[in-house]
């Protein structure tokens, strides 16, 4: 690898070594200007010697990875780590909120400043600027992660000292106490769906009952029932790509779980496999045995697309009279499991949280009650010393 030198002015020199190029295909080039220090005025071609050392420096930096590439912008950064992150397979629905996180919000704002230039107050300042927009603490919090992620990406290559997002401070999250709907409520939603559309209806039963996320309830195939067994094998997600079509993924933690079905479960999977069976039989068609369970396709080829799962649910919900949404039945399965008795552990593996204090944290308020009962259940096995033994103890 060579880079090139020019004399500016006499004495000083800006060197330039090509570090190969970004994921755009642009190249990176790495410039850094140097002055020969002494006494008096230098003359041209002065520190010709001392450049050559200096820029030999870069190449060899350059080569080892551990060049700062002080030109570099957040902006440019941004389009870096994106990059990178795609490359690394992160889940294209949330590299797409990054991306608009990144125009909309960060580049405007932050996008032409060097990286060697960005400070906390930089951050701050942006952080602020979105609470007097009206963004939700929330939302800010995301942008923030994003420039957390991409800073730490810059510090392990070398393109920043240290990652300023640290110390910076974006807005706390006070979280909103999560609402479930109760049994009864459920069971309208579901008699209501029946009604709507009977081949659709099964999918809220069952995500009342296995507490899945959406794309992953999307994402089910019959290959992944265990009749026998009584389990349901959770190992993808389906999401939605702009224009129409869907892609699958892995789910959300990129880990596969198995989880139990009960009876109730196991009925209404046979009852709606023997629906879609006998549907394709009237067309003359066949149901492949990895077929999706919940199809817009006789066949299963093609998944039910999240968003059309979230308005039936919505129909089903505003039909039954009952105020709520597709994302509460997953409530309502946690929180009747906690109700139940079952440790955080068991829930936290059946919903697909890896980490337990996700779990203790958005349904804290379950586990409060668990808690009462626990005190009522303690309260039940003793009782009040009688007045007696009360009297007989003072006058000791």
């Amino acid at each position: 690898m060579k880079g090139t030198k020019q004399e500016l002015a006499p004495g000083v020199w800006k060197l330039r070594v090509y570090a190969g190029r970004r994921p755009n295909g642009s190249p990176i080039q790495i410039t850094k200007t140097v002055r020969v220090e002494g006494n008096g005025k230098p003359k041209r071609g002065a520190g010709v010697r001392f450049a050559n050392q200096e820029l030999a420096k870069m190449v060899a930096d350059v080569e080892r990875g551990q060049i700062v590439e002080g030109s570099e912008t957040v902006s440019t950064l941004l389009d870096l780590w994106l990059d990178h992150s795609e490359l690394q397979g992160r889940s294209p629905t949330t590299l797409r909120e990054y991306r608009r996180l990144a125009r909309v919000e960060i580049k405007p704002v932050l996008g032409s400043i060097k990286l060697t230039k960005l400070t906390e107050s930089h951050l701050d300042r942006l952080y602020a600027s979105l609470t007097q927009r009206g963004l939700k603490p929330a939302s800010i919090r995301r942008v923030h992660a994003l420039l957390g992620a991409s800073l730490r990406y810059a510090e392990r290559k070398k393109m920043v000292s240290r990652n300023v997002a640290r110390n910076a401070d974006p807005p706390p999250v006070r979280p909103a106490p999560v609402t479930a709907p109760r049994p009864d409520q459920v069971q309208a939603i579901v008699e209501a769906a029946e009604v709507l559309d009977p081949m659709l209806a099964p999918i809220l039963l069952l995500a009342a009952l296995t507490g899945a996320r959406r794309g992953e309830l999307c994402g089910l195939r019959w290959s992944d029932v265990d009749w026998t067994g009584g389990t349901l094998a959770i190992e993808r997600s389906v999401y939605e790509v702009p224009g129409g079509g869907f892609g699958v993924k892995a789910t959300k933690t990129h880990q596969g779980r198995r989880i139990g079905l009960d009876d109730l479960a196991i009925e209404v999977l046979r009852r709606h496999r023997a629906a879609v069976l006998d549907r394709a039989a009237s067309l003359t068609l066949e149901v492949p045995d990895d077929a999706y369970m919940f199809s817009i396709s006789p066949q299963g080829s093609e998944p039910i697309r999240p968003d059309v799962l979230t308005r039936f649910a919505g129909r089903a919900a505003k039909a039954a009279g009952v105020e709520t949404h597709l994302h509460a039945l997953r409530h309502f399965s946690a929180t009747q499991g906690i109700a139940a008795g079952f440790d955080p552990v068991t829930v936290a593996g059946r919903l697909g949280h890896t980490d337990l204090s996700i779990t203790l944290r958005i349904y804290a308020h379950a586990l409060e009650q668990r808690d009462r009962d626990l005190a009522a259940a303690l309260g039940r096995t003793l009782s009040l010393p009688s007045s007696n033994a009360n009297t007989e103890q003072l006058g000791r």
